[in-house]
């Protein structure tokens, strides 16, 4: 490893005054996930102009098994950022790299998992969702493309932005993410609309499909490229089943996983309730729910940002600079929660149009 890169990213934990620090971290993960809210904002959009409520409807009810993928994600993608964070606050540079091949090959696992267990059980899966007789047909298209066969990439895209964020690499982990994110957003109308390929719901999920492959294409070259000047590795040599890293990946993967079930839960159940109502009403809730996400993705943003800066400084026993730190971050979220809360009371109406 270069000393001068080791020096680079000792500079940002334990040097960068921490305003500085924390925007550094958080900016190009705040402004990725801005781009995510255009993002599943665009195959509610595109889906949308077909005046369909039935395609529309098929994209609603698939969300909750979409939103999903991010107990994967945040299981093996946020813990084993902390741990990667916490181990280069200790100056343990293998276990860094031990720490980011468990992550992404247990992830890799479970989306495959994932994968086969929805194909299997396509069947009950559809109607625990709550697609009836008229939906199914365009929510199990867009799942197809989106689980079956897209489970594995759209996993490990989020996964490795995690594994690379945490050395403080904020700026490549957004632009792998984000790549992915305006492809998307660029192949909708041509696989969804009728002067393209006409897909409707199905082709929105192929887009997506094919976005997620892109970015993950984006990281395996990035982290061939930078071999030499990076502790993160997906070499399967580095790969091997340790009771001290499982432990402290899962101490804070597993809280966050548990988390990101819940909501699901809740969506699940809030769909199947709403899909009473027919059709319509499914694909107006799906426009409110894009809606609510855009304020949590900006706040899932900036903690995601900020995680491996609190991780380095708790490990490396730099509590003052951990306070500060904290304290920065809720003044700028407090702040942006209340500016989102006012706007969307004051242009309600506009938003929902």
């Amino acid at each position: 490893m270069a000393q001068s890169s080791e020096q680079q990213k000792i500079q940002l934990f334990e040097q960068t005054p921490v305003p500085k620090a924390v925007m550094t971290l958080a900016v190009p993960t705040i402004l990725s996930s801005l781009v995510m809210v255009l993002y599943n904002l665009a195959d509610t959009y595109f889906v949308g102009m077909l005046n369909d409520p039935i395609q529309n409807a098929g994209v609603t009810l698939a969300a909750p098994l979409l939103l999903a993928f991010n107990a994967v994600n945040n299981l093996f993608g946020v813990g084993s950022s902390s741990m990667m964070s916490r181990a280069l606050g200790r100056k343990d540079y293998e276990m860094v790299r031990r720490g980011s091949a468990f992550g992404f090959y247990c992830a890799l696992a479970f989306s495959i998992a994932f994968s086969i267990g929805y194909t299997v059980f396509s069947g009950p899966m559809l109607t625990l969702l709550g697609a009836t007789e008229e939906t199914t047909a365009a929510t199990a298209g867009y799942l197809f493309w989106t689980v079956s066969l897209g489970a594995a990439p759209a996993i490990l895209n989020v996964v490795m932005a995690y594994l690379v964020r945490s050395e403080g690499a904020a700026l490549h982990a957004s632009i792998g993410t984000m790549s992915g994110c305006i492809l998307n957003m660029v192949l909708d109308p041509f696989f969804v609309l009728p002067w393209g390929l006409n897909m409707g719901a199905a082709g929105a999920g192929l887009a997506t499909f094919i976005s997620n492959c892109v970015a993950c294409l984006y990281f395996f070259v990035l982290l061939f490229v930078k071999r030499g000047n990076t502790f993160v590795s997906v070499n399967p040599r580095k790969f091997r089943f340790d009771r001290q890293i499982a432990l402290e990946v899962f101490r804070v993967g597993i809280p966050a996983s548990i988390q990101n079930l819940l909501n699901v839960t809740g969506m699940t159940i809030l769909n199947n309730f709403t899909a009473s109502y027919g059709s319509d009403a499914v694909a107006a809730m799906g426009i409110a729910q894009k809606l609510n996400q855009i304020p949590m993705q900006i706040a899932l943003g900036m903690s995601q940002g900020v995680m491996p800066l609190y991780s380095y400084t708790y490990a490396s026993q730099n509590y003052t600079r951990m306070r500060k730190s904290v304290l920065f971050t809720i003044r700028i979220s407090l702040s942006f929660a209340l500016a989102v809360s006012v706007g969307y009371f004051i242009f309600s109406e506009q938003l929902v149009r």
